[in-house]
């Protein structure tokens, strides 16, 4: 029997000072290949030192719009694939190689030890998480749904876990600022998991939120590094809650205020004019006639019945009420 091999895939944009690491943990890999988002740094420079085949492709905001066309390059019947944030362990590309000669699963999820705000935390909510980065060839396919993009295809799924000596360290977050870069750029995707309020309302879903990544804490400590963490996780859902709001609303907040420019533009106008009519030696009644003109003889169309513009700025001086 022909020993099994491992092709290995990373997808990667802008990440030189990371992925040297995550390419050197994948040396024990039959075939590398990394694709490289139209990287603006030493990226591909850095993954051709590594890899077995460098694809340069257009830049796309997530993971998700590429893992298909990476696996469609991969020639051998185990994948393992990282994203470009995500290094294994010393110790793991011992036990992959082993597994995969007498495999007990078609899929393995394996344990990510994530870094947010530079830091890895046990208490935090997000240890133990498991995710599937290797597979048999059949047995996972991709989509392009954020958080959501890898469809299992068989139900032979092993979950590792640290005690077997195999662990992902996922560098994702640096500060908070990068979480909000990156909450902001996945649920901006419309095909992505998205996060539903209930009949409660908002209010409701916010406090839910918190609480529910709070729980999942080991530490009571209320101003310690895992209830800071647990509150980025429910910003993240609240955040993605409202833009799922502003798409269901069908409403443009760019239309909105080109509307509300219009209206000032076109009072703007009038007051030139005031100026000029009400200069001495003018007439005064003709300000005044001027300026009883209404919003809606200026506005060349009108946002939905529900939101007025003119609710939004005060009326003209001497309208009509």
């Amino acid at each position: 029997m022909s020993e099994a091999k491992i092709s290995a895939f990373v997808i990667c944009y802008n990440r030189a000072d990371i992925l040297p690491t995550c390419l050197q943990a994948l040396s024990f890999a039959d075939e590398l290949i990394v694709v490289d988002k139209s990287s603006t740094d030493a990226s591909a420079r850095i993954a051709a030192r590594y890899a077995h085949q460098v694809v340069t492709v257009p830049w796309t905001p997530t993971v998700e719009d590429t893992r298909a066309l990476a696996l469609s390059l991969c020639r051998h019947d185990w994948i393992l694939f990282l994203d470009d944030d995500e290094c294994l362990n010393a110790e793991a590309g011992r036990w992959i190689r082993s597994e995969v000669q007498r495999p007990r699963a078609d899929i393995y999820a394996l344990p990510l030890r994530h870094y947010i705000l530079g830091t890895h935390d046990e208490r935090a909510y997000y240890w133990p998480e498991h995710h599937v980065r290797l597979f048999r060839r059949g047995a996972v396919s991709f989509n392009r749904t954020v958080h959501a993009g890898v469809q299992r295809e068989s139900d032979r799924v092993m979950t590792v876990w640290p005690e077997d000596g195999v662990c992902i360290h996922h560098l994702s977050h640096q500060d908070a600022a990068t979480w909000i870069e990156k909450t902001n750029r996945y649920t901006s995707r419309a095909d992505r998991a998205r996060s539903v309020p209930g009949a409660e309302g908002f209010a409701a879903f916010a406090h839910q939120r918190i609480d529910h990544w709070t729980e999942r804490t080991s530490d009571a400590d209320p101003h310690g590094y895992p209830a800071a963490v647990a509150l980025l996780r429910a910003v993240y859902d609240m955040i993605d809650a409202v833009k799922a709001w502003e798409e269901d609303r069908g409403v443009s907040g760019r239309d909105l205020f080109e509307q509300i420019c219009t209206t000032l533009q076109k009072r703007t106008a009038i007051d030139a004019e005031q100026f000029v009519v009400s200069s001495p030696g003018t007439d005064a009644h003709a300000t005044t006639t001027r300026a009883a003109a209404t919003d809606a003889e200026w506005l060349p169309s009108r946002p939905p019945n529900w939101l007025d513009a003119d609710a939004l700025l005060p009326p003209l001086p001497g309208a009509a009420g």
